[in-house]
């Protein structure tokens, strides 16, 4: 074609190009909408795909929710999407949004409607190995226990609390029996191992004959406190409303009743010389014909009475109360501390002791009372009596028993059960866990766990660490323990609130979270108060950096630290939440009360059916696809990417904290009664 005419042929092209476009925009022009934007179906203004982000194995299925709404944020349900995949061979995605995993790799999800765009990005992982749950330690029993006694003539004692439960050691390892009632023991005595008595709620008044213990008929219904005996057959149990029982060797009667007193400890030297104490103060005598009030030199409760001669007989109570019969009068005593004291027990008149709250012992030597810096254990204890073989015998909280003497260093925990609130470990196949009384176990790697070595204290809620040689241990009041690789030393908190938990990361700062809002942050070698804006309980604390730390607590409550400030999250819940992990930024779970379990996407927390309304107390996995929550009644829940699902337990314990070793493919979950639940890869 000749070059004029190609010219001219464009110009024809071009001018055509040029009507056709005006034709158009005529048309569009003379449209009725023309002059207003465009409508989406059913007026939708927004959509948004739930999850944003989520990672499956191939095979399993997910789906993805797609929330339409107005311009008013009102939902829109008489639309329907269109989904596609942007890597078919990865994932597909069926008309309905349900994703399946194909191959390994990521694709975009896309949800469309009209001009409206959402995507989620899915990734395809390999699935994680099912785990194999099993108890590697338990104890024996978590009731308090209430009262002790032990045989002068035998190796033998006892101790008795809640739910009829007596521990009992013939000499050797301690076992539980059953006392065959389910009301509490509180009192116990004996005349020989053969003959043991036990008193408790409801008038319960049980006997051991060296065989077996059977409950035996009582002539009330109140509540008995205590028992003591001049003989097998002149027993004594007081308790309640006056009330006062006798055993004559046949039946239990009762001498008095209805007089008012709550009457918490008896002692006597001889039939006509009986003393009894309690609360407010309250000091009753008998003296062989009639129970008559003394005049008592305090209103604070009398919890405890022991008596080396008529005229030598000492009470204990509460705030460290010691007061003390000389054979006129009754005084108040000097008191070494100021825990509460609750039983008191001698060997001689010049060879007293006395236990309470958080393991205080206290030491008569005859010229006075001394505090002994017992660290067998830190549970209260309630209950003392002296062995044959000159130890004490003291019983407390969570089926605890020590022995020892008037020497510091002898005292040693013989049967503990205390709760397990938290387990950790640095990595290199020693664990650690923490709680009741102060507890604080250690399992190096292939070893049985035993004590760590923490100076008995409040109970341990959390410990967390940076490395083998850097870890923290926080609890109640306030108590911050820190561990440098050799030994364990308080540090200074800024707060005696309960401290709930900490993390602790390989760089930047360590947070500490607790009751009242707390939280505070470790920079350096110095524990600061952070502000946190709010009062509520913060129960546990986690982030996957130094500027993305989450803590969670009661309410639905969620706080985020951006390494600036802290502050609150939206969540679609009000439930109490207790635990939160996360794989990255935007895979972050939290579960709490009622089987609740929340989701971060990247973009925001949503609920997850957890098929269970038990409590959930933590979570932890290794994957994304490999998450463990546990919680109530032993619960073991998984989740694979797609679906939480129950797993078989070995225990019926609750549950109260998760922790896996990274890369051994091991899950350690303690919980109620020192159990301790492990999970290996099958």
């Amino acid at each position: 074609m000749p070059a004029a005419l190609r010219r001219a042929h464009s110009s024809v092209v071009a001018w055509r190009a040029a009507g056709l476009l005006g034709i158009v925009i005529l048309i569009a022009g003379c449209g009725e909408d023309s002059a207003g934007p465009v409508r989406n179906p059913g007026g939708a203004a927004a959509l948004d795909v739930v999850p944003a982000t989520a990672w499956l194995s191939p095979g399993l299925s997910l789906p993805l929710l797609a929330k339409v709404a107005d311009s008013a944020g009102a939902p829109v349900s008489s639309v329907s999407v269109q989904w596609a995949s942007a890597s078919v061979a990865v994932a597909s995605v069926t008309a309905a949004g349900v994703v399946q995993g194909l191959t390994q790799g990521v694709s975009r999800l896309t949800a469309s409607l009209g001009t409206l765009r959402s995507t989620s990005d899915v990734a395809i992982v390999p699935a994680a190995r099912a785990m194999m749950f099993g108890t590697e330690l338990r104890g024996v029993s978590d009731v308090s226990l209430l009262g002790a006694w032990a045989d002068p003539a035998s190796s033998e004692a006892f101790a008795v609390g809640q739910a009829g439960v007596v521990l009992h050691s013939r000499g050797g390892p301690w076992q539980l029996e059953q006392a065959g009632t389910p009301e509490t023991l509180v009192g116990i005595w004996g005349s020989t191992a053969n003959d043991v008595w036990a008193v408790g709620s409801a008038g319960v008044i049980v006997h051991y004959d060296g065989a077996a213990w059977r409950p035996v008929d009582s002539p009330t219904q109140q509540t008995l406190l205590d028992i003591f005996g001049l003989g097998p057959r002149e027993i004594y149990a007081v308790g309640v409303d006056g009330t006062i029982l006798k055993y004559d060797g046949t039946a239990w009667s009762v001498i008095t009743t209805g007089q008012g007193w709550e009457l918490w400890s008896i002692w006597g030297s001889s039939s006509n010389d009986l003393w009894a104490v309690g609360q407010n103060g309250v000091i009753v005598h008998y003296n062989g014909t009639q129970w008559t009030p003394v005049q008592s030199p305090t209103s604070l409760p009398i919890f405890g009475l022991w008596g080396g001669a008529p005229n030598d007989i000492w009470g204990v109570g509460v705030n460290g109360l010691l007061v003390h019969w000389d054979g006129v009068s009754w005084s108040l005593q000097q008191a070494p501390t100021t825990a509460n004291l609750f039983a008191v027990w001698g060997r001689s008149p010049n060879d007293l002791f006395a236990v309470g709250n958080n393991g205080a012992v206290v030491h008569y030597n005859g010229n006075g009372w001394r505090v002994l810096p017992n660290s067998a254990s830190g549970q209260n204890l309630r209950g003392v009596w002296g062995d044959r073989a000159g130890k004490l015998v003291a019983a407390g909280w969570d089926g605890t028993v020590i022995r020892g003497d008037a020497s510091p260093t002898n005292w040693v925990t013989e049967i503990s059960s205390p709760t397990l609130t938290s387990v950790w470990g640095p990595g290199d196949g020693t664990l650690y866990a923490g709680g009741g009384g102060g507890a604080l176990l250690r399992r190096a790697a292939g070893a049985a766990w035993s004590s760590a070595g923490l100076p008995r204290s409040q109970t341990i809620y959390g410990i967390h660490g940076s490395g083998p040689s850097n870890i923290v241990a926080v609890g109640d009041t306030g108590a911050i323990w820190r561990y440098n690789g050799t030994t364990w030393a308080a540090e200074a908190s800024p707060r005696s609130v309960l401290l709930r938990s900490v993390w602790f990361p390989t760089s930047g700062p360590a947070f500490i979270v607790g009751d009242r809002g707390t939280i505070l942050q470790r920079q350096g070698t110095a524990w600061s108060v952070m502000t946190s804006g709010t009062t509520a309980f913060l129960r546990h604390v986690w982030g996957t950096a130094p500027n993305d730390v989450y803590t969670v607590g009661d309410s639905g409550l969620v706080l985020r630290y951006d390494g600036t400030q802290w502050r609150p999250m939206p969540t679609p819940t009000k439930e109490l939440l207790r635990g939160v992990w996360g794989s990255g930024p935007n895979d972050i779970f939290i579960v709490g009360e009622n089987g609740t379990i929340l989701r971060w996407d990247g973009k925001r927390w949503y609920a997850m059916a957890a098929g269970t309304t038990r409590a959930l107390r933590s979570v932890w996995g290794s994957s994304p696809v490999d998450v463990h929550a546990v919680g109530d009644s032993g619960t073991v829940l998984h989740f694979n990417g797609a679906t939480w699902t129950p797993r078989q337990s070995s225990t019926q314990s609750l549950l109260i904290q998760a922790w896996g070793e990274p890369g051994a493919g091991r899950l350690f979950s303690v919980g109620t009664v020192t159990t301790v639940v492990r999970g290996e890869r099958q």
